[in-house]
């Protein structure tokens, strides 16, 4: 069970990290020692004086009492097994957080871009789930539906209603979309979060869920490349592209095995030239070898000529 000093250290801790303070720099103002502090924000002390508690909050700004324990949202899906490749993207991407989320000075919006089955959602993914912690008050993830022929796109409206829900705004919902979007950004300001807009369908879809003030982080994933967001909110274009030679390769061995792939190179390449590094088409080709362990890679590259 979490008690009273779990909650009080992390409450601490957090604060301090908005405040983009160092627990030096927050002992300085406070004129207590670092030790004490790095205690705190631990749980070592088991009784704190009530006199440096109230001294804490009233220099971060906290107020006197705590509020009750809020949910800090994860709603990221499974990250897709058997990644591989993408290390530029993934640096383009990490260069966007640049000294850290705290340190971001306006609100950062990224567009992942490609061709269907091209690997846009698996990229974001891997690298949200690698820089969750570093969004102190959590990450929300919105499958916007934008390329699904089948059933219309996500409505702004729709996709704010599920977002202020994550965040448990308390009050009530708005009905009025403008109302919604009002709402959501005040919620927003002064949270540190990271925001997943997957299969986006063009930026007008986008534009209300865009927080509005700085500190947080916006991953679209769209097969558009949302020239509105590059040009009118100065959205960072990333573009995913076919897979390597080499990539596809290690994609193959980790659902297969370097075994069976060492044991049928020529096969493998000829696969792997057929499904013309597209991530998708090569699962698609694994999953089937896979079920059938004992069907020649040959055979598999035969049956997709």
């Amino acid at each position: 069970m979490i008690g009273y000093m779990d909650t009080l250290g992390d409450e601490i801790a957090t604060a301090r990290r908005r405040a983009n303070l160092t627990q030096e720099e927050l002992a300085a103002r406070t004129g207590l020692s670092v030790r004490s502090i790095r205690n705190l924000e631990s749980s070592r002390v088991t009784s704190p004086r009530p006199a440096t508690v109230r001294l804490l909050r009233e220099v971060l700004g906290l107020p006197a009492h705590p509020a009750p324990a809020r949910i800090r949202p994860m709603q990221l899906p499974l990250e897709i097994p058997g990644f591989t490749g993408r290390s530029a993207q993934l640096r383009q991407l990490d260069r966007l957080l640049d000294g850290g989320p705290r340190r971001m000075s306006s609100v950062v919006v990224c567009v992942l871009s490609g061709r269907s089955g091209i690997g846009k959602t698996a990229l974001a993914l891997r690298w949200a789930h690698r820089s969750a912690a570093r969004f102190v008050d959590g990450v929300l993830h919105v499958q916007l539906g934008g390329s699904d022929s089948r059933r219309p796109a996500v409505a702004p409206a729709e996709a704010l209603g599920g977002l202020m829900e994550a965040l448990d705004v308390p009050g009530g919902i708005p009905c009025g979309p403008a109302a919604r979007a009002g709402l959501y950004r005040s919620v927003l300001a002064g949270r540190r979060m990271l925001i997943v807009l997957d299969d986006a369908r063009d930026a007008d879809q986008v534009r209300p869920l865009l927080p509005g003030v700085p500190g947080c982080m916006v991953v679209v994933t769209s097969r558009d490349r949302l020239t509105g967001l590059v040009v009118g909110e100065a959205a960072r274009p990333v573009v995913v592209d076919e897979l390597a030679a080499g990539e596809a390769w290690e994609l193959l061995a980790a659902r297969l095995g370097e075994r069976r792939l060492t044991a049928e190179r020529e096969a493998v390449r000829q696969i792997i030239a057929h499904c013309a590094g597209v991530p998708r088409a090569l699962a698609v080709v694994a999953a089937r070898a896979a079920v059938q362990p004992r069907l020649p890679l040959a055979e598999v590259a035969r049956r997709l000529r």
